[in-house]
């Protein structure tokens, strides 16, 4: 039992360490044109054929052959949407002016650059009519003029319109002069006096309106729009026509069922296509398990092409991402016709992934793959994850044509991986195996003795 232990172990140990080599090294083509360049490598439909699921084995080699950090990711296509971020100004100075006018000083307190894109004025006026002129600092101590005289109104005695905004050219100063057309303004009384003389069998009619208050203008607050661009991502998606599919029909469970090849890159959904122009049919996309199969998703499938009515398509099935060598949608008929399908009427929805690293100038890089017996190494962030989410883009190197055909082992890679999987296990049957012989010649011993 003890030499039988022993020597598992050790067969154990040398199939856990003597991992095998890559079986794949595929150089790229690039150069870096700086010091450090961040570098996007595309991975194709061979890499994922012949890597682990979890893409543990994927690496990036020097020219030295020294695995080098590299982040592997979903492609995401970034498109910049604009954030707006309010910004109520610290009102420093005011000062009426000889001609009437009235101007203040106001400060965007903040460190970082700004892009100020509109201007809003509250007040807690109504029915009023103003200006505004916006100025920013100068040489000398002079103001110059960035937007000019701009109107703001309340008309809400006649109808719900106001305006106390201004539009900015996005300025990138923090400090500005803003000048009211008026410090104060007149508000008339609705009372109406109306005087009448009889002249010569004549009525004549005078009416006179009379100033009831001088209103000052109060500003309650001054609030630019801090206008920035951001970056969003968004998954890349590529939609390919699925190879080798095959149809079957069961009559006696009323389905169709399709088995659509998917070569272990990674999917995220189905598109269908039929021929049949009117259909409603229920769909359950299954992928293999142990056992058996395991749904991933359930949905229905519909067109409609009716005259009067427009036109409706439901034709997609999404789910979460997988990797298998294919997968089986079982489409129910019930009672109708069975679905369709010409060549090209199945696309797969593959979710693009790519290797990112930072390779240096003057050196020579290869994309390494296929050795089921290493273990996933360390994560490498080194800020290349937070630079592509910036908005920064990363040079792509193209992956040198791939080999024919796929990734064969040979019968020493087969006993290791066995051993890696199944190690454990055998040893422990093995040692039960060898206890139950000890106790089986224990309960001998105590029989012929007696």
């Amino acid at each position: 039992m003890r030499t039988t232990s022993v020597l598992l172990s050790f067969c154990l140990a040398a199939g856990m360490a003597c991992a095998g080599a890559w079986h794949v090294t595929r150089p790229l083509s690039g150069a870096a044109v700086e010091e450090a360049t961040v570098v996007a490598v595309p991975l194709d439909e061979h890499v994922f054929a012949n890597s682990l699921p979890d893409l543990a084995d994927v690496r990036v080699l020097d020219a030295q052959n020294r695995e080098v950090p590299r982040v592997i990711q979903a492609e995401r296509d970034y498109t910049f949407e604009p954030r707006h971020t309010p910004r109520e100004a610290r009102i420093k100075s005011i000062e009426q002016l000889p001609e009437g006018g009235l101007a203040v000083v106001c400060e965007v307190e903040r460190t970082n650059a700004v892009s100020l894109t509109r201007l809003t004025v509250r007040t807690p006026l109504r029915n009023y009519e103003q200006t505004v002129t916006v100025y920013t600092p100068g040489a000398a101590g002079a103001w110059l003029r960035a937007k000019g005289a701009e109107p703001l109104f309340d008309y809400s005695r006649f109808a719900d319109v106001k305006k106390e905004t201004v539009d900015l050219p996005a300025l990138t100063n923090r400090l500005f002069k803003l000048v009211i057309g008026q410090a104060d303004d007149q508000v008339f009384s609705s009372f109406t006096a109306l005087e009448e003389d009889n002249v010569g069998g004549v009525t004549a009619r005078q009416f006179k309106r009379y100033s009831v208050e001088r209103r000052p203008f109060r500003i309650d607050a001054v609030i630019f729009r801090d206008t920035e661009r951001v970056a969003v991502a968004k998954e890349k998606r590529a939609r390919v026509a699925a190879r080798g599919v095959a149809v079957t029909a069961d009559a006696g469970s009323k389905l169709t069922v399709l088995t659509v090849k998917t070569g272990r890159y990674p999917v995220a959904g189905l598109a269908f296509d039929p021929e049949q122009q009117n259909f409603e049919r229920q769909v359950t996309v299954e992928c293999p398990a142990p056992g058996g199969w395991r749904t991933v998703a359930a949905g229905v499938l519909s067109r409609s092409r009716l005259p009067g009515v427009p036109p409706r398509d439901n034709l997609e099935v999404g789910f979460g991402e997988i990797r298998a060598e294919h997968v089986r949608v079982r489409i129910r008929n019930d009672d109708n016709p069975p679905l369709t399908f010409r060549e090209g009427g199945v696309t797969l929805l593959r979710q693009a992934y790519g290797v990112v690293f930072i390779a240096e100038k003057g050196q020579g890089y290869r994309l390494a793959y296929g050795n089921p017996e290493v273990k996933a190494p360390p994560v490498y962030e080194q800020g290349v994850t937070a630079y592509l989410r910036g908005g920064q883009q990363a040079a792509v190197w193209p992956l040198a044509s791939a080999p024919d055909g796929d990734v064969a082992y040979g019968p020493g890679v087969r006993v290791r991986q066995f051993l890696a999987r199944h190690g454990m296990i055998l040893l422990s049957v093995l040692v039960m195996a060898a206890l139950g012989l000890l106790i089986l010649r224990a309960a001998r011993h105590v029989e012929i003795k007696e």
